[in-house]
């Protein structure tokens, strides 16, 4: 039996008692991803370097006079870190890549720079001094046996803090989300228990979570100690016999974080039991099953949809509205017939007309009247629209039919099945599906963009839940970037799609350089790969290697990707990522969908365009707008709500976005 625990590890049994388990019989160190910040080593560092010359503090800080003002104490604490930062800056050259990640880490030090001035205000004497006191002690070594019986507990605190009376706080500096707020505080209460066992120190807890603004998380004592009764102390009890027999770990309570596990594949493999989040397909997903002769059998058969009396409601709409065109042109003396059956959408009505003789003209000057009287007299919304020598009224359904993803799934079922990468985009109005191709050399990259309430947020749901609907996590997965929170949040999406994610639903603009670099050189190892093997692309490879080899396709989705140019220093590296990705990507299996509600020149340049060979407008508020998505008008006279317009290789299509269902 174990009689030794890290706090890390105590941090992941917190989450899951097998993640642990499995930590220890595999022999190695395991790092879960939730939350985890890119630069939080880099912080470390540069703070205990600031620790270690408190003692030695730069010629102009400890030349400050007792009773200096705050804000000269604050400013001379910034420049104190500032400097440290830049001599970790100038020993790694690959900071250069992440101007955004460096500018983030140095706002983190500057609060710390002004929270430390904050807790100086109480002390007598001159800041140095005061600071000296401050600063108990940086980063330190500490274990103890809890309560006598259970294991001891071993890890290296941040930081402990006193104040002007000496009371004890326990610090612990993170730069990770509210994701981790439960493990945080139970690390920082353990380093008060550890500390209270062999220093007989009655610590305050605290947790400083720089994002990078400071948010101060403190516990009183007595929470801090029901808290590490009830929660903590029996679960590091119970570690030691999950060490030596690792079946006896029960699953996590938290079952949200299986698609982000690192060791999910050991894990099924050691606990076979069924797990549903680690081991059901996504929500209204038919995941292939292993078959007998080529290795995957298609999903059971849904029901075809049954003919829908909307429709019929539709068609006699429509037919009625071809009459009245027609007798509203015959009253403007212009006559006109109209040479097919109407077009019955599930938004729109396209109800074509000609003249038998005489000019097409005529109809375009009495048009507008047509345009007019049915929007005074019906309430009906018409455009009119010419097209070479056709034209064309497109009249809005009072009553829309719904446009639901399952039905379209299983029209095009076969399709998307041939190999991952193929989405739905919607239906267009004929009824015919629309559907795109990640792996089309035309459409690897997708550009989508549309105003708020246009349907975007939908849309992104819709296209990525057809991208997984017919192929396992094995060959495609996911990274999702949401600024805003709101169009991955839904819990229903999630449960969807939550096996095919590479990790949790990102809301941090600065994750996602880190991200681009790490694709980058992803696509350049998958090339080096394919040298070897002497092929081209990645369907090549994976017909020649065994199903365990295969190589999945990558895809990261980044709605409100205007939020990561805002910064003048990460702009350039975000296009300079754009650009060769969108160059080379593709055939590595690597796809980028970026998605905007303000598609003007700053946010969509043409370095953007250029790369992202797949582009879908939603409705935008001008003309201009819908001719930087598609080099041509008419986005900015959708209707709203999944009306769209596709240009996806083969000219603009207009369709419908799906809901998902």
């Amino acid at each position: 039996m174990s009689e030794r625990v890290s706090v890390t590890e105590v941090r992941n049994a917190l989450r899951c008692p097998r993640l642990f388990a499995l930590g220890r019989s595999l022999g190695r160190s395991v790092a879960f991803p939730v939350g985890s910040s890119c630069l939080g080593a880099s912080f470390h560092r540069v703070v205990e370097r600031f620790a270690q010359t408190v003692s030695a503090p730069p010629a102009r800080f400890a030349q400050l006079p007792s009773g200096a003002a705050r804000d000269e104490v604050q400013a001379q604490l910034c420049d104190w870190l500032l400097e440290l930062l830049m001599d970790e800056l100038e020993q790694d050259p690959t900071y250069a890549s992440m101007p955004g990640e460096v500018d983030d880490l140095a706002e983190a030090l500057r609060e710390l720079g002004r929270h430390l001035s904050a807790r100086l205000d109480p002390f007598t004497g001159p800041p140095a001094q005061a600071l000296s006191a401050l600063m108990h002690s940086g980063e330190q070594a500490i274990e103890a046996r809890l309560n006598g019986t259970g294991p001891i507990v071993s890890g290296r605190l941040d930081a402990l803090y006193a104040d002007e009376r000496g009371r004890i706080d326990v610090i612990e500096y993170k730069l990770t989300d509210e994701a981790n707020d439960e493990v945080d505080r139970a690390q920082a209460a353990l380093y008060r228990e550890i500390l209270r066992a062999v220093r007989g120190v009655d610590a305050r807890p605290v947790v400083l979570r720089f994002s990078p603004l400071l948010r101060e998380v403190s516990m009183r004592p007595e929470h801090a100690d029901e808290f590490l009764r009830t929660r903590v102390l029996p679960l590091v009890e119970r570690m030691p016999d999950w060490a030596s027999e690792p079946a006896l770990a029960p699953e996590t309570p938290r079952q949200d974080l299986c698609a982000a596990c690192p060791v999910a594949r050991e894990c099924k493999e050691s606990y076979p039991t069924r797990l549903p989040a680690r081991d059901d397909p996504p929500v209204g997903a038919a995941r292939p099953r292993p078959g007998p002769s080529a290795g995957l059998c298609p999903p059971e058969p849904l029901p075809e949809p049954e003919p829908s009396e909307e429709d019929a409601v539709g068609r006699r709409e429509a037919e009625a509205l071809s009459a009245r065109i027609l007798k509203e042109l015959e009253r403007q003396g212009t006559s006109a017939v109209c040479p097919h059956p109407p077009v019955v959408g599930p938004t729109l009505y396209l109800i074509q007309v000609a003249r038998p003789r005489g000019a097409v003209r005529h109809l375009d000057s009495a048009a507008e009247d047509v345009r007019h009287r049915l929007a005074s007299q019906d309430g009906v919304e018409v455009e009119y629209e010419k097209r070479g020598g056709h034209r064309r009224f497109i009249v809005r359904r009072l009553q829309p039919r719904p446009v639901r993803l399952g039905p379209l799934l299983l029209r095009r079922r076969e399709y998307l099945t041939e190999r991952p990468g193929r989405f739905i985009v919607g239906q267009c109005p004929d009824g015919e599906v629309l559907c795109g191709d990640l792996s089309d050399a035309s459409t690897p990259h997708l550009l989508v963009a549309g105003q708020s309430g246009s349907g975007k947020s939908v849309l992104l749901q819709s296209l990525i839940a057809s991208l997984v609907q017919y192929h396992p996590p094995g060959a495609i997965r996911f990274t999702l970037v949401d600024p805003k929170r709101v169009t991955f949040n839904g819990a229903a999406f999630r449960g969807a799609v939550s096996a095919h994610l590479d990790g949790p639903v990102r809301s941090e603009v600065e994750y996602v350089l880190p991200v681009l670099e790490q694709l980058i050189q992803l696509m350049e190892e998958r090339y080096r790969l394919f040298e070897r093997a002497q092929v081209s692309d990645i369907g090549e490879y994976n017909e020649q290697v065994s199903p365990p080899e295969r190589l999945e396709r990558r895809v990261l989705v980044i709605d409100e990707f205007q939020d990561l140019i805002t910064d003048r220093a990460s702009t350039q590296a975000f296009f300079e990522s754009i650009r060769r990705l969108g160059a080379k990507a593709r055939a590595a299996g690597i796809h980028l969908i970026l998605a905007t509600q303000r598609p003007d020149r700053n946010v969509v340049p043409p370095i953007i365009r250029a790369n992202l060979g797949g582009k879908i407008a939603l409705q935008v508020a001008s003309a201009t707008n819908s001719r930087i998505i598609l080099d041509e008008g008419g986005a900015e006279k959708l209707l709203g709500k999944g009306d769209l317009l596709a240009s996806l290789g083969r000219g603009v299509v207009r369709a419908q976005g799906p809901l998902l269902g």
